[in-house]
């Protein structure tokens, strides 16, 4: 019988989950997802989590905890950086540790280390590590590599194409054709996050489905290449090195002198510190330029009605705008 191995739904799976998919089964693996988040979920995690960590780590123990019983093992790679001169959220450096000692009754936990400052070659000896571990040649290994990083990028070429997250998913892995018809839509809104916070229905209160339901074109920040966010960002006359807010940033300053928006909506996690101070500098430039601009600060506690409220009003002010 393979090997049951167990992915969050939840924080990194939202950029990786292709790639990571592709090479446990090219390695003979039984990937093991947790369900959509729900409130059960939330819940669970929220138990057991501290109290000033932020909702994407909460969703995050609470998939943890819905599969540790279920699976072999589980794959929680501690992630330090994803490019030279920048670093990602402390927490995620130590999530494994977090979760050891939080948690018990834990499974094997696959936990690499995933540093890119000094370029991808040390991704690939990461991978081999892997699947060594799990008795593989270097030709498996080697195979099963290649194949993710093809779908990774395949990945990201379809997000740049204007296809969501969960859309690129559907279109990778199930291999379903997603139709959309943006010609219908005459708003173009920015919604500007982590990843792991839009694309997590439940968590986010589906704000990107909300608004393509009042027919608004949603665009996010993997839809502007990553060489314009970065070239954007520098223009800031001081680097920002918290990777994932340094993308928003960029993605935000891109908008500003590039393309055309009607308005952005930030959706920042509450008790996130870089997310704060990307917020106000994101503002201040906004303010400049004359954009309209709507922040929304989510934890475990934010009201789906109080949400549909603000989207409504905001829709109608950029409406009236238009109009004017």
């Amino acid at each position: 019988m393979s090997v049951k191995i167990g992915i969050p739904r939840a924080l990194m799976y939202h950029y990786y989950y292709p790639a990571w998919r592709v090479f446990f089964e090219e390695l003979g693996l039984n990937v093991v997802l947790s369900p959509e988040t729900n409130k059960d979920i939330i819940d669970q995690g929220m138990r057991i989590a501290v109290d000033d960590i932020c909702l994407p780590f909460k969703v995050y123990y609470g998939h943890i905890l819905y599969l540790k019983d279920i699976v072999d093992c589980l794959f929680v790679p501690r992630f330090i950086s994803l490019g030279k001169y920048n670093y990602v959220c402390p927490k995620f450096m130590g999530l494994p540790d977090m979760l050891k000692a939080n948690i018990a009754g834990l499974p094997d936990i696959i936990e690499p280390f995933i540093d890119l400052r000094k370029g991808i070659f040390p991704l690939r000896r990461t991978a081999h590590d892997i699947g060594r571990r799990f008795g593989r040649n270097y030709f498996s290994i080697e195979r099963a590599y290649g194949k993710a990083r093809k779908i990774h990028r395949s990945f990201i070429e379809l997000q740049e194409k204007g296809i969501h997250t969960n859309e690129a998913f559907e279109m990778l892995l199930k291999n379903n054709n997603i139709i959309r018809r943006e010609s219908e839509k005459n708003l173009n809104i920015a919604v500007l996050g982590h990843a792991y916070l839009l694309n997590d229905y439940f968590a986010s209160m589906g704000i990107i489905k909300r608004l393509e339901g009042m027919g608004v074109c949603v665009r996010t920040v993997e839809m502007y290449r990553k060489c314009w966010r970065e070239k954007a960002a520098d223009k800031y006359h001081k680097r920002v090195f918290w990777y994932f807010n340094r993308q928003v940033m960029g993605a935000a300053y891109h908008i500003f002198e590039k393309d055309s928006i009607d308005g952005i909506v930030q959706v920042t996690a509450f008790g996130c510190g870089p997310d704060s101070l990307v917020r106000e500098l994101i503002d201040i430039e906004g303010k400049k330029r004359k954009i309209s601009i709507m922040n929304i600060n989510i934890d475990e506690h934010s009201a789906e009605a109080g949400l549909m409220t603000r989207l409504e009003a905001f829709v109608d002010l950029i409406e009236r705008r238009k109009m004017a």
